[in-house]
């Protein structure tokens, strides 16, 4: 028997007054390298300028919005997907080189590189014999 599995629709995390439209609350993955972390975070429809990211008190802000509009002359005959922003928080451990995080944009996914300060980087300790 096959089973059909349906993607869920997004639905926005919040309206805001003063945003226009609803904010999204993206999907994100984070892998941990031994020098840095790698979050990824899906905002389709932004580009460079659209994006905001911001590292204060040890919490990564991402906010993005679609960079095109879309036309009013436009029709849709059906629609799942409501355009609007986007808006992430994640609180980040100690241990991060912030002058040295890095993000760029491609095929609507965000990529941010977040080094390790040396201190937090897994080592290896010789042993010698005593």
């Amino acid at each position: 028997m096959t089973q059909v599995i349906r993607n869920p629709v997004k639905q926005p995390v919040r309206e805001e007054g003063t945003r226009p439209g609803p904010i999204y609350r993206p999907d994100a993955d984070i892998l941990e390298r031994a020098e840095e972390y790698v979050v990824l975070v899906d905002v389709p429809g932004a580009n460079e300028q659209s994006v905001q990211v911001r590292f204060d008190k040890d919490v990564l802000t991402i906010e993005a919005k679609p960079a095109v509009t879309p036309d009013p002359a436009w029709a849709p005959r059906h629609l799942e997907y409501q355009p609007g922003g986007y808006a992430r928080e994640f609180r980040i451990a100690e241990g991060i080189e912030v002058e040295a995080i890095r993000a760029s944009l491609r095929n609507g996914v965000l990529e941010l590189h977040l080094p390790k300060t040396t201190r937090r980087r897994p080592r290896t300790i010789q042993v010698a014999a005593a």
